[in-house]
């Protein structure tokens, strides 16, 4: 692929799970800059990126607009991947969530248009879709949403107001934004507090010995993809001038079951003693949530016009990813 090359970037979040892989892609032929106010990423992802040259680390908060005018100065090319994120806080804390995303997003959309940069990538989620069951989902389908009252669709707004400050901005201004719906990304360096994705709550259980739980019947399915095939798409899309206001779905299409997703997690961890155990939704996350039944992308469009598609199974990418927790772990006791 054509790989960016002697630009100057930015990624926001860049100390976060997603935004430390790309950093470690962007470093080899780059100058990187991160911004990031550690409320989840961790220094532990991006310390041996700091001593090289080359490498910038701004610690602020994307609502600081000051902070934000800093980052972006003589910036070619921005990666916007900090948000707040995880299923437990839109339900908690949907303040926050809004707040951060939408005028967090306001203020770098605001900082890249004065400062002329040639490339602004955004990374939004397969939550726009909400509760649509148009299976496998397209860039162009509906959103379906649930009432406003029920704070689990506050991320998904949020999201969708940014696309739309996005589109805008560059139907007023012309502003060269590509924006990626990430479909479930999971890997090492991902957060395992309940606040996370399910792949690595799920792990951080096994390797305890504990069971996975698992919430409602199970039957629900998602399609995950592993973090260096979100990587690849996210660097495919920033390389491609074809790509400039455009919306692409970045995701597998190997479906699985959560019961299923279980039972493979326990057999790779070879930890066939733990019995996966069913919980309703509302022990974990309150009254303040609805369920998503099915969630798979159609991926045609970056097949299309990125040239993207996802290289790692979900077998494989899970093995990758249990070892490196445990190797975390183990490197504690």
């Amino acid at each position: 692929m054509t790989m960016l090359s002697g630009k100057r970037v930015l990624v926001t979040g860049g100390a976060g799970f997603i935004g430390s892989h790309l950093v470690d892609r962007l470093i080899e032929r780059n100058e990187v800059v991160v911004l990031d106010d550690f409320s989840s990423g961790s220094i532990d992802n991006i310390k041996h990126n700091m001593k090289r040259d080359g490498f910038t680390l701004i610690k602020g908060d994307i609502l600081d607009k000051s902070t934000v005018k800093e980052a972006v100065r003589d910036v070619d090319v921005v990666f916007h991947q900090a948000a707040v994120v995880g299923v437990k806080h839109y339900v908690e804390n949907p303040l926050r969530v809004l707040t951060t995303n939408v005028f967090g997003t306001h203020n770098l959309i605001d900082a890249s248009l004065e400062n002329g940069v040639e490339k602004f990538v955004f990374a939004s989620t397969s939550e726009i879709y909400g509760k649509n069951d148009n299976i496998p989902l397209s860039e162009e389908d509906n959103r379906v949403l649930g009432p406003t009252n029920i704070a689990r669709w506050c991320y998904s707004t949020s999201k969708a107001i940014d696309e739309h400050f996005l589109f805008a901005y560059r139907e007023e201004y012309g502003f060269p934004v590509v924006i990626l719906r990430y479909f479930n990304v999971y890997g090492p360096r991902q957060g395992t507090s309940d606040y996370s994705g399910v792949i690595p709550i799920f792990i951080r259980r096994v390797l305890r010995g504990e069971p996975p739980l698992i919430h409602g019947d199970g039957n629900q399915t998602r399609a995950f993809i592993y973090v260096s095939d979100a990587v690849e798409a996210t660097l495919l899309a920033a390389s491609k001038s074809e790509a400039v206001g455009t919306v692409f779905n970045v995701g597998s299409m190997e479906e699985v079951t959560i019961n299923q997703l279980a039972r493979l997690i326990i057999e790779l961890a070879g930890a066939t003693e733990v019995k996966p155990r069913h919980i309703p939704h509302n022990e974990f996350y309150g009254p303040s949530y609805e369920d998503i039944r099915r969630r798979v992308p159609d991926i045609r469009k970056a097949e299309r016009i990125l040239g993207f598609k996802p290289k790692t199974s979900l077998k494989d990418g899970l093995k990758k990813t249990i070892e490196w927790y445990r190797a975390r772990m183990k490197a504690k006791e």
